[in-house]
């Protein structure tokens, strides 16, 4: 099957191969934190070096930042993606069945959408290239790191450096993308970089820390006395002191007190502070308190934001991918027969186990679902291959002790009296 079959604009000889330079990509642009420069009073008068997050790679070694995008990705990799004609999946679709399940030889669906999701939800854009193989049509996810775009007020190319070779220029017709939200622009808000702030303040907390505990916990202080001090004196002293960050104990002479300048991470809240950063840049992903702690929501509010996280973050990142999809895969012809691409998000959204069969029987005796249709979205098994299953128009509680075999109609022993009349 030729690539014009798969794609609007085709990627082999209907379309112009992409420009090949020797440019390498420009490193990527390194943004100062709205709080702070990456310094503190002070730090050029100590020595000390700046904290600053100055990559998206950088970023996502925070271990907030980790946990909120691979959550996302997680949850987007793990979705069934279906191809509907109309209101009915599509069958015998082969496009459909390589994003699902093998969009390149090397990664199944689940992994393919995940690296997709990760690096979209981290730097707010996700680029693949689309290449035709022997076996059909594969895509190909271009590395963030080599990856730089740029963004015009009506345009686009992508600069890619490949592990070998001179870098290449690629436009859309050569890529299949989708991005973060913007504020107005054609270029998408960079969420790493939104939050570099908190990242940077998070990094500096971090820092204390480490410090701190490497230190044996021991906060700075001032030795005082008020006797002089020879040099033999002094000498035992800082042996004495070193050996006390290490762990040991200090021999104090010469009636010296050690006066602690510096808090203990007790008094300066250091747990309350790192809770709070980790709460802090879950709001940029919209990550939900439950999934963050438990302590942090009870059970009744956990399945309610569980739910929220779906609605809210999960179904406006997977109907950006759909679109994409529909409209950067799919040709005319494909999109005039109604094909289009779904994430089923149901599983998601089914609740607890209680409130699954609570939403199944209100779902039959209303006649708004018929027994397939309960089984496939709410428990997610397989469909009964009769005519009667497929039918929601008759409720159970019309009739007295109904009859499976029967697809619902009067119960054998109902008849009984009447076969005379």
């Amino acid at each position: 099957m030729s690539s014009q079959q798969y794609m609007r604009n085709g990627i082999s000889g209907t379309t112009s191969r992409p420009t090949i330079t020797a440019d390498r990509p420009a490193p990527e642009e390194v943004t100062e934190s709205p709080f702070t420069d990456g310094r503190f009073w002070g730090d050029e008068f100590f020595g000390f070096q700046p904290l600053r997050v100055a990559t998206a790679e950088q970023a996502a070694k925070n271990a907030a930042v980790n946990f909120c995008c691979s959550t996302i990705a997680e949850v987007v990799g793990s979705l069934p993606l279906e191809i509907y004609e109309g209101d009915t999946l599509a069958e015998g679709f082969d496009l459909g069945d390589v994003l699902a399940y093998a969009p390149n030889p090397l990664q199944v669906g689940a992994e393919f959408w995940s690296a997709m999701a990760f690096s979209n939800a981290l730097r707010g854009w996700a680029f693949a290239e689309p290449v035709m193989m022997t076996s059909g049509l594969a895509l190909w996810p271009l590395s963030p790191v080599r990856t730089v775009p740029e963004w015009g007020e009506r345009s686009l190319r992508v600069r890619y450096s490949p592990e070998n070779g001179a870098s290449r220029v690629l436009g859309p017709a050569d890529l299949f993308w989708f991005t973060n939200s913007s504020d107005g622009m054609v270029e998408p808000m960079a969420p790493w970089k939104m939050a570099k702030g908190t990242i940077d303040f998070a990094m500096a907390i971090e820092n204390h820390g480490r410090t701190s505990f490497q230190n044996g916990n021991r906060p700075g202080g001032v030795l005082q006395s008020d006797h002089a001090l020879g040099d033999e004196v002094i000498q035992r002293l800082k042996a004495s002191m070193r050996a006390w960050r290490n762990g040991g104990n200090a021999v104090l002479e010469q009636g010296l007190k050690y006066n602690a300048v510096q808090s203990s991470n007790r008094e300066s809240t250091l747990l309350e502070l790192i809770e709070q950063l980790v709460i802090q840049l879950s709001r940029y992903w919209r990550i939900p308190l439950s999934l963050i702690s438990p302590s942090l929501s009870g059970k009744a509010q956990s399945e309610q934001q569980s739910a929220d996280f779906v609605k809210y973050v999960i179904r406006p990142l997977t109907r950006r991918i759909e679109q994409a999809i529909t409209a950067r895969l799919f040709t005319p012809d494909m999109r005039r027969r109604g094909l289009r691409a779904k994430f089923n998000l149901d599983a998601l959204l089914r609740g607890d186990s209680s409130t699954q069969a609570r939403n199944a029987v209100l779902y039959r005796t209303a006649s708004t679902h018929s027994v397939n249709e309960i089984r496939t979205r709410v428990f997610g098994l397989p469909e009964i291959n009769e005519d009667w299953a497929k039918d929601a128009r008759t409720p159970l509680n019309s009739n007295r002790a109904a009859d499976t075999t029967t697809g619902g109609d009067t119960a054998p022993q109902d008849n009984v009296g009447t076969e005379n009349d």
